[in-house]
């Protein structure tokens, strides 16, 4: 396995990484590792490093690039939505690959940001044959409800809380708190946030109807983190109007956080990923393979 610096484009390239497996075949789809929002190539706890480095080690080369403006990758002039600019460096990332490589086909990795571009990617470019997303976009049920709800109304520490506070906050409008009081001189900040917004759920269902007709492999997997998603069958349910047919592979795994910090977990998801990754980048036709130089 080698690890290389690639630069995309002219005449401010992309920057990434090529994780090379020992032996390349060019007939095996390569993997794209996307950013999640602005964290660069190397992701949030190393997580896209260990991915690229573990499909390498199973036989597929595994590029993760930064988008403009972000980690290594300086901005690009114009003021374009993330949705277009991201789709427009994927497909810059694949034409640089299919001239130089000779790969023609593709699977995409994404979390959270990573995982729209991926979505939106794929819709667009037919040379993606899969994809894998970590917190994809989600729409709530009425089992989400069900499973929200239910515990809440029967833990008895939650309502002796609840109670506890309301009654605190009984007392403090009873009684003036002088101190509590803002003055000329308070100063109030605004913590940044970042808004992520989901299409309507009919407009993604539309989407994901046209890939499994186009036969795309799909990986979704869904953290304890994301707010929408709390019970495994959730993202079929919601889309029950879609005929996935064989190509979805849905995982749920509540006691991971958003960005994966728990080390056992991460071991999970890496191979989890890298597993389903590596099963749907056989190659369609048999090829001689050759070493890398």
């Amino acid at each position: 396995m080698k690890e290389r610096i690639l630069r995309v484009g002219k005449p401010t390239p992309l920057i990434g990484i090529a994780t090379e497996p020992t032996t390349f075949d060019p007939s095996r789809p390569a993997l794209l590792i996307l950013n999640s929002g602005v964290m660069h190539h190397v992701g949030a706890c190393r997580l896209s490093v260990k991915i690229a480095r573990s499909v390498a080690e199973r036989g597929v080369l595994a590029v993760r690039f930064d988008f403009s403006g972000i980690g290594d990758s300086e901005p690009r002039r114009g003021a374009e939505s993330f949705e277009t600019t991201s789709l427009r460096e994927c497909t810059e990332v694949m034409d640089y690959l299919e001239k130089n490589r000779g790969i023609t086909q593709f699977i995409i990795f994404g979390l959270c940001s990573g995982a729209d571009a991926a979505y939106n990617t794929a819709l667009a470019d037919k040379r993606v044959i899969a994809f894998s997303q970590i917190d994809a976009y989600c729409y709530v049920t009425p089992l989400f409800y069900f499973h929200h709800y239910f515990p809440v109304f029967f833990n008895y520490a939650r309502w002796k809380r609840f109670l506890s506070n309301q009654f605190r906050g009984f007392l403090k409008y009873s009684t003036p708190n002088e101190a509590s009081a803002p003055t000329e001189t308070s100063e109030n900040f605004e913590m940044p946030t970042y808004t992520r917004i989901f299409p309507p759920r009919e407009t993604v269902a539309r989407g994901l109807s046209e890939l499994a007709s186009r036969g795309v492999k799909m990986q979704v997997i869904f953290t304890g983190g994301e707010r929408c998603y709390n019970h495994q069958g959730q993202f079929r349910y919601s889309f029950r109007d879609v005929d996935f047919r064989d190509y979805l592979s849905v995982e749920y795994f509540p006691e991971t956080n958003h960005i994966i910090t728990q080390p056992a977990q991460q071991c999970l998801v890496v191979e989890t990923v890298s597993q389903w990754i590596t099963e749907s980048s056989v190659p369609a036709t048999p090829s001689t393979q050759r070493a890398v130089l």
